[in-house]
Order: C-alpha cells, then sequence, then structure tokens
C-alpha cells in the first residue's frame, strides 16, 4: 500500500451507535478511554451517537495541511459494534465539516462484511431518505461549544479522494 492506493480500507470502532460517551483512542496505551474536556469526562448531552464513529487506519489529518491534527474520522452504518472492533470499510460517502474551528471530515461507510449490513448502497445518495440528514444534524448540534457547520456533503468519490489524501501508509 501506498500514499495513492490505500488498498483495503479499516476502520477503529471508538463508540459504538448509541453511546453517549466521547471516547478516543490512546495509541500508548492502546485503550479507549473517555474522553476529557477541562477535566471533566465528555458525555454527549444531545442524542447518543447515531451510528458507529471511529476512524479510519493509517490516516492523518495532518494540521499544516489544513486539517485537526487527528485521522480521519468515519460513521460505519450498521447495528452498534463494540469499542475496539477494526473491519474493514467501504466508503459511501463524505460529510465535511468545520468543527471547533478546524477542518474534520467524516467518511460515511459500510462494513464490507455483509452480514453486518442494515442498509445496502454504494454511494450516500443510495441510502434511505434521511439517513445522512440524521448525521449531518447530530453533528451540527451534538456539541453546541464546537459550533460546527457542515460545508457539503460528496458521494463516494469524493470519500476515497479524501482518504487517499490524509493516507500517510500502514
Amino acid at each position: 500500500m501506498d500514499a495513492k492506493d490505500p488498498g483495503s480500507i479499516r476502520a477503529v470502532i471508538e463508540i459504538p451507535a448509541g453511546s453517549s460517551d466521547k471516547r478516543e483512542h490512546d495509541a500508548a496505551t492502546g485503550t479507549f478511554p473517555v474522553d476529557l474536556r477541562d477535566g471533566v469526562p465528555r458525555r454527549i448531552r444531545f442524542l447518543p451517537y447515531p451510528a458507529n464513529y471511529g476512524y479510519i487506519e493509517h490516516t492523518l489529518m495532518d494540521e499544516a495541511r489544513g486539517g485537526d491534527g487527528d485521522a480521519l474520522d468515519v460513521f460505519v452504518l450498521c447495528a452498534a459494534l463494540p469499542t475496539g472492533t477494526i473491519l474493514e470499510i467501504e466508503p459511501i460517502g463524505i460529510i465535511a465539516l468545520i468543527d471547533d474551528g478546524e477542518r474534520d471530515d467524516k467518511v460515511i461507510a459500510l462494513p464490507v462484511d455483509r452480514s453486518l449490513l442494515t442498509m445496502d448502497a454504494d454511494d450516500q445518495h443510495e441510502l434511505p431518505e434521511g439517513a445522512v440528514e440524521i448525521l449531518r444534524l447530530w453533528l451540527t448540534h451534538y456539541d453546541p461549544m464546537d459550533r460546527a457547520r457542515v460545508l457539503h456533503v460528496g458521494g463516494r468519490d469524493e470519500a476515497m479522494e479524501a482518504i487517499r489524501k490524509w493516507w500517510i501508509g500502514a
């Protein structure tokens, strides 16, 4: 695999669908502790996460190139998966987002393992009506302190372009 061809794309689930604790992977310990803000555990005080949330392995939205300094985030659309699950995904869309003043895009993906599917689509435009709108609305309301705003929603090709852009290799 190289920067131009990520090959199989894998996601690491930090937060299962339906959860309200904001967790982030700690690479040093290999754990997924609850994120802290001002020393206080972050619990979403809105609706819980509408989909499995995590990041795409081997990506980095480099701050020097306009990113937020973290891996490229992903929503994996299927039933709740445990924290720490690593699975191969098929990107079908992307939500281009400014969050807390930084570019913080969210890839929309389905699991490659068809036994996990609750819906099937090749592009975000083929999802059930309202599915992407739920994600968009959730992102702009779950944390009022961050003042997130959606720039636009793109399809599969744009999601793949973003993955290639932020790919740092295996």
